[in-house]
């Protein structure tokens, strides 16, 4: 705004010379400029008159551009962030899952141990899990996942599904939450689905299937499905981004 009163203070003063130089001076021939005559300067007086007006009405309504600005700014500001459209591509309907919120000791030293975290690093890694029974055996396994400088990449970060007495029995990484449930049993358990991104290839949603004792792995997979034909429980379901601005986290310095 301050641009544009300059510019029009520098027209109004370009204006005003022109008229001190042709109304009020003489001509080469000794008589009078063109612009003495009554119509031409009662012209130019209206000129002036409207560039003042113009300015007046803009130094006088702060709603005009700057609430533009500021609506512009509003909009931009709505943006809720990738995190918040993380859980987009699960299928409608199915039941969604938040972390549990109470420290799991077994949880928290399975991962610290797996994953030989630092210990000046714990107070920065996140740890979200859930209990699910996963081969239908009326006994919990634990997934858990770990969010922090030596688990996390841009593919997504580490993982663990341990058994009801805290022990490991799979190792995952590039997971991003939340993870599927699936209804579907495969070798006995039920199948896993995530959305697969990062290394710069478009995000895809593939199938972990059980076999031969364990999970595919999440890199390996060649099961890339259309989510909408899945049905199932959706696991860690949190706001990752939320959970770091609230401060509502477990992490592993607790």
């Amino acid at each position: 705004m301050k641009k544009k009163i300059v510019e029009l203070i520098g027209i109004m003063s370009v204006v005003s010379m022109l008229a001190a130089g042709c109304a009020g001076g003489p001509g080469r021939d000794g008589s009078l400029g063109k612009q003495d005559s009554g119509q031409d300067y009662a012209e130019e007086q209206s000129e002036q008159e409207e560039l003042e007006a113009s300015m007046e009405g803009m130094s006088e309504d702060p709603a005009g551009t700057q609430s533009a600005a500021e609506g512009n700014e509003t909009d931009a500001g709505s943006d809720t962030g990738a995190n918040a459209s993380a859980a987009a591509w699960l299928p409608q309907g199915v039941k969604q899952q938040p972390s549990e919120k109470e420290p799991n000791e077994m949880v928290r030293t399975a991962l610290i141990d797996t994953y030989q975290i630092p210990e000046d690093e714990w107070d920065m890694t996140r740890y979200y899990y859930n209990y699910v029974d996963l081969n239908e055996d009326g006994s919990d396994e634990i997934f858990a996942l770990a969010v922090g400088p030596s688990v996390s990449g841009s593919g997504g970060s580490c993982a663990l599904l341990l058994d009801a007495d805290g022990a490991v029995l799979q190792e995952f990484s590039l997971v991003n939450p939340p993870v599927l449930v699936t209804d579907e049993i495969i070798d006995g358990y039920h199948a896993l689905a995530l959305e697969r991104s990062g290394g710069g290839a478009e995000s895809e949603v593939v199938l972990l299937p059980h076999g031969n004792g364990v999970y595919a792995g999440v890199s390996e997979t060649e099961t890339i499905v259309d989510p909408a034909s899945l049905t199932g429980t959706a696991i860690l379901c949190n706001d990752l981004a939320a959970d770091l601005e609230s401060g509502e986290f477990l992490n592993l310095a607790e």
